[in-house]
C-alpha cells in the first residue's frame, strides 16, 4: 500500500494549481458573450484537475485514490477539447494555445506516470479500479506513447 499522501507534496497537484490558474487568466480575453458557455465550461474543466488530486488524497485507499486520479485525467481530456475551441473560435493566438497545450501536456504526462505507479504500487490486490480506466488502459497508452512521439517533452 502507498503510505499516506499529502497532496501538497505532490508535483502534479502544483502543475494543476498553476493551470487552473493560468487558465483563469487566458479566459479573461474570451469575448463576454462566451460568460456562460465555453468561459465558465473551461474554468470548471480545469479547477477538476488540482480538485480531484486533493479530494482522492484523502481517500482511504489507494483504489480509490486512482479513481480519483482518472476522473481528473478525464478533466485533462475536457480541459484539452475547450482549449481547440478556442483556438478554432479566434479566442487564442496559435501562441498562447501553444504555451498552454505544452504545460497541459506536461501535466498529463505526469499524472499519467503517477497512476501507473500507483497501479504497480497496489499489485495483485482485488482490480476494483474504475471502468473506464480498466477498458480505456490502452488507449491512455497510446495517448501517452502519441504524445512522447510528438517530442514535445520526451
Amino acid at each position: 500500500m502507498v503510505s499516506k499522501r499529502k497532496f501538497n507534496d505532490l508535483e502534479i497537484y502544483h502543475l494543476a494549481h498553476q493551470l487552473v490558474l493560468d487558465t483563469y487568466e487566458m479566459v479573461k480575453e474570451f469575448p463576454q458573450y462566451e460568460d456562460n458557455n465555453l468561459t465558465s465550461q473551461f474554468r470548471r474543466a480545469a479547477t477538476c484537475l488540482p480538485l480531484n488530486i486533493a479530494e482522492g488524497s484523502g481517500a482511504g485507499s489507494d483504489r480509490i485514490y486512482l479513481n480519483y486520479l482518472v476522473f481528473c485525467y478525464r478533466s485533462c481530456l475536457e480541459t484539452e477539447a475547450c482549449l481547440r475551441l478556442a483556438l478554432d473560435l479566434k479566442y487564442l493566438s496559435k501562441e498562447k494555445f501553444d504555451t498552454h497545450f505544452a504545460k497541459m501536456d506536461t501535466f498529463v504526462r505526469k499524472l499519467y506516470r503517477y497512476m501507473e505507479y500507483l497501479e504497480k504500487e497496489i499489485g495483485t490486490q482485488k482490480q476494483d479500479r474504475s471502468y473506464f480506466y480498466t477498458q480505456n488502459k490502452y488507449y491512455l497508452n497510446k495517448d501517452i506513447k502519441k504524445r512522447e512521439e510528438m517530442g514535445r517533452l520526451g
